[in-house]
């Protein structure tokens, strides 16, 4: 949360789940519940969670001393663990991409995205 402050950035792409075949492949780095959570001095409250067969997408407010910023939070949970997606998963990535772009359009900051 410490990066997502110092380079201001809004919009975070995770394209794997936490745990897949009984294996952590991620952290939970997120509120469980829309309670607020510590991080050392950061509080990330969770705004809003709504999820699709395919991805998740959070909307977070993250807090430190008199500094307030909100991220979205794009998780994209069908991608096979090893390997690509099939043809079939074409529409439901592209629907994806489409949803993070047109959110990327209103926000400043570098964009994080990452798999683990």
């Amino acid at each position: 949360w410490k990066m997502v402050l110092q380079q201001k950035s809004q919009i975070i792409v995770m394209l794997t789940q936490c745990n897949e075949k009984r294996r952590v492949k991620c952290d939970h780095y997120w509120p469980f519940t829309e309670e607020p959570i510590a991080y050392g001095d950061i509080t990330v409250e969770m705004i809003s969670e709504e999820e699709q067969d395919d991805w998740a997408c959070r909307h977070f407010r993250i807090n430190y001393a008199d500094e307030m910023q909100d991220v979205m939070h794009f998780n994209y949970t069908a991608w096979p663990d090893h390997g690509v997606p099939t043809a079939n998963a074409a529409e439901s990535i592209l629907q994806f991409v489409h949803m993070v772009r047109q959110q990327a359009t209103k926000s400043k900051g570098p964009m994080i995205i990452h798999c683990r």
